[in-house]
Parts: structure tokens; sequence; C-alpha cells
């Protein structure tokens, strides 16, 4: 059994990863932190788990093995860090880091130290995701012209981007600079991991724009990112909290066939494959796509948990490396930090080879 320190008992926290560990026969909540008493008296209620108002303390909790940072995102870095120093591995929460620069960080300390670090991209286990990624195997839409991965809401998934947090402390911080919320930050982890997961080749460029239109003044809440891959396909993800209808989910062109899914969250799974097999211009629905594991309407948080924290019992009782390394994490950070540049900057930013740095037109 894996023995886990939680710090942040907010919505993510509490129920994305403390609730779903606790329900693994493979983990043991066995400390939390926050700076709530409310929260962690609920917390030692509902899990069992040793209450930590100081995260050094739980860094030095010798039964602790594995820390899930799970607070705002520009503490993510720090603390990570600081657990890696302790001996412990880590799963951080998506973004990776506020910065690339803080990502480099911590890679560096993961591999100075020996321990395993990983980042929650729980969406790669999005079933509307894993039909497309069962389609390009299965080479149904041949090789790739254009990929449009979009995803548009008003308010988010919660009713109130804005009001996610907890109330025990901001919940409004994701409109806060001064914790590198926003938008790019929310969706673009999850967007640039399945495109990144999707595609096997690095992309030459990076363009990207960002907005704060209704939520902030201090923090996007719409977002353009395109890349160009070296055989020419070309990837457009965009994102906004603004819209009160959506435009496809996916609308994915190949040599032999295209690709569209609906952009309301529901129906994400509503897949439509219009591709030439046999010679023969064929429609193809959900129902034909793969198993009954494919044919979800949509990926509810705690199924996401579930698929990753399976995979990640089994890395570490095999030490193969879990489905999200930190060097793939490492790379989302540098197309996210491309795409910040690239908008400050009002140029394309041209990426050197896998892992290497940008530099701007």
């Amino acid at each position: 059994m894996i023995n886990v320190g939680v710090v942040g008992l907010g919505q993510s926290g509490w129920h994305l990863h403390a609730a779903s560990l606790h329900a693994f026969s493979d983990y043991r909540v066995a400390a939390v932190c926050d700076q709530s008493p409310a929260l962690l008296a609920k917390a030692t209620d509902a899990f069992g788990a040793k209450p930590y108002a100081d995260t050094a303390a739980l860094f030095a909790d010798s039964e602790v093995q594995l820390v899930v940072i799970a607070t705002p995102n520009s503490l993510h870095a720090s603390q990570a860090i600081a657990a890696l120093e302790a001996g412990k591995d880590g799963v951080v929460d998506k973004p990776m880091a506020a910065t690339l620069a803080e990502a480099d960080q911590m890679v560096a300390t993961a591999q100075r130290t020996g321990r395993m670090l990983t980042v929650f991209h729980n969406r790669r286990w999005d079933p509307d995701f894993q039909m497309l990624k069962a389609l390009d195997e299965r080479d149904i839409l041949g090789d790739l012209l254009t990929l449009d991965s979009r995803i548009f809401m008003s308010g988010g998934l919660w009713g109130v981007w804005g009001q996610y947090g907890v109330p025990e402390f901001r919940p409004q911080w994701r409109l806060e600079a001064a914790y590198a919320g926003g938008y790019l930050a929310d969706w673009g982890p999850h967007m640039v991991d399945q495109c990144l997961s999707l595609v096997d080749e690095w992309p030459l460029s990076v363009t990207g724009q960002l907005r704060s239109d209704l939520w902030s003044d201090e923090d996007d809440d719409y977002f353009s990112l395109r890349m160009i891959f070296p055989s020419g396909l070309i990837a457009t993800l965009e994102a906004s909290n603004n819209a009160r209808l959506p435009p496809p989910r996916w609308f994915v062109v190949g040599r032999k066939g295209t690709l569209i899914a609906p952009g309301d969250f529901t129906k994400w799974t509503e897949i439509r494959v219009r591709a030439e097999l046999d010679g023969i211009i064929t429609e193809l629905l959900p129902k034909d796509l793969g198993s009954g594991a494919m044919r979800r309407k949509y990926g509810t948080g705690k199924e996401l948990s579930d698929y990753y924290y399976a995979d990640l019992a089994e890395a570490l009782r095999t030490g193969r490396p879990p489905a999200i390394s930190a060097d793939h994490a490492r790379d989302v950070m540098i197309i996210l930090d491309a795409a910040r540049r690239s908008h400050a900057a009002g140029e394309t930013v041209f990426l050197e080879e896998r892992g290497g740095a940008e530099a701007e037109a």
C-alpha cells in the first residue's frame, strides 16, 4: 500500500485526489495539509489522515511515500521541490508550474534526488480523446492534415469558473495573476498533453493569443494556440469561457477521413467519421468505434482520477515510468510558455529540438 500525503484540500485536492485515493486499495491517505482547520478536521474524519497545517511537517513525516500537490498554480514548483528534497515521490496537479523555468527546476530536482515526479494530466483518459487516438492508431483517418481541438463554455463545467475554489480559501484565485491562474493554465495543459500524445512529432512553431474579455483584467479567459509540425500538420487548440454556444469539440481532417465531435460537454463522444474504407466512402458512428468502455458519454472527474492513479500505482510497483512522465510534462510547459511568449511579442515562436529552447521570429 502506498501512503499518500495530500497538500491542498480545495475542490480538486479533495474530490479528484484525496477522495479518489481513499477509494483505492493501492493507496492510503495517510496525511493531509491545509491552512483551514475546518477542512483538516473534515479530512481526518473522512480519510483517517493525520492533519498538518504546515507543508514542511507533512514532508518530514516518514510514513508518507507519495505527496500530491493540489494547491494554487503559483505554489506547485516550490512545494514539489521541497517534497522531492524530502525523499518523497510527487504528483503535481496541472499546470506543472507557473513558468517553464520552474518546471526545469522541478525536473532537475527529481533527477538529482532519484524520485518519481508526474503531473495530473488526467484528461489523457477522456473517452472522446481515447476514441480519437484509437482511430488514429488504426489509420482510419490517414495522415493528419489539420487537427482542431476546441473547448468553448460559459462559466466552466462547474457553473461559475471564478467560484470553483473552496470558500475557505479565495474562491476566485484562478482569476488572479498572483496565483498564476487563467484559462490557458486551466485547459491548456490538458489540450496540449492530448495533442502531443497523439502526434508523434515535435512542433516546429507555436503561435499564441490570449484575451481577458469577461472574467478578469488579470488573467486570460480565452486562448488560441496554433502548432505547425514537420509533416505539415496544423494543430489549433482554442478555448473560451465566454461562449454561450460551442463549436465542435474535435474537427480532424486526414488524407483518408474526417472526424467531427459535438462541442457540448456531455456529447463529446458522439463522434462522426466519414472515411474511405476499401474504396468506399463510409460513415462511422461511436457504436462502431470500439469496446463499451469507449462508448461512455463523457469522462467524469472520478473516472479520470481512477485511470490516472491506477496507472501510477502500477508504475510505483514495477518501477516503470508513469504514463505522464516529468519530461513529457515539461514538454507541455514548453508549448504553453511559447504560446505566452508569442502573445507578448506578437510573433510566432520557433522551437528547436524536442525539449530545446524557443526563439522568437
